[in-house]
């Protein structure tokens, strides 16, 4: 009988035992997440709260562009980028994620002629504009595709070329025939 009440005491103990292993295991592993605040196995992060709205792209606002209806009246103005030597005209609105109601793109050429213009690295949609020698607006391209490489010719030989936010041709009732003037600061 007392093999039997010394085996039952041991086995309590050993079950004291294991029961505060148990206890200070459990702590431990408590007081490293709490601190840590690392999520636990199959426990999933919340996802990143997007952005009210795309970060604003850098312009370098060097002019401005006014447009003007065939009776010469102004319909809206915008500030312009330049992009008037080689470099700039091939990069263009590359890159630009978030382009403002209010800015555009002027391409200068220094001669009239045909032009194509694609939309390879461009991540916003835009609207492009060919304009003749006399600044008049001889074809407009709405809603061209993203990161598109399909070529949109000017049609008739164009000396400059405006990019600016797609839908904005039909938001200002622009169309073929219109004029603009520009000036730089």
């Amino acid at each position: 009988m007392k093999n039997k009440k010394r085996s039952t005491k041991a086995f309590a103990k050993k079950q004291v035992r294991l029961a505060i292993v148990a206890i200070v295991l459990l702590l431990i592993f408590v007081f490293v997440y709490v601190i840590s605040n690392q999520p636990m196995w199959g426990e999933r992060t919340p996802a990143e709260k997007p952005a009210a709205r795309p970060e604003a792209t850098v312009f370098d606002i060097e002019g401005q562009l006014t447009f003007t209806d065939a009776e010469g009246a102004a319909i809206t103005t915008i500030y312009i980028e330049i992009a008037d030597d080689e470099y700039s005209r091939e990069r263009g609105m590359m890159y630009r994620h978030y382009i403002p109601d209010t800015v555009g793109m002027l391409f200068i050429f220094p001669d009239e002629a045909r032009r194509w213009f694609w939309m390879h690295d461009t991540p916003s949609s835009l609207d492009i504009m060919y304009a003749d020698g006399e600044r008049q607006i001889t074809r407009i391209i709405e809603n061209a595709v993203p990161y598109s490489d399909e070529s949109m010719p000017s049609g008739d030989p164009a000396k400059y070329v405006i990019e600016v936010q797609a839908g904005f041709a039909a938001r200002h009732q622009i169309q073929q025939g219109h004029r603009f003037s520009w000036f730089s600061f």
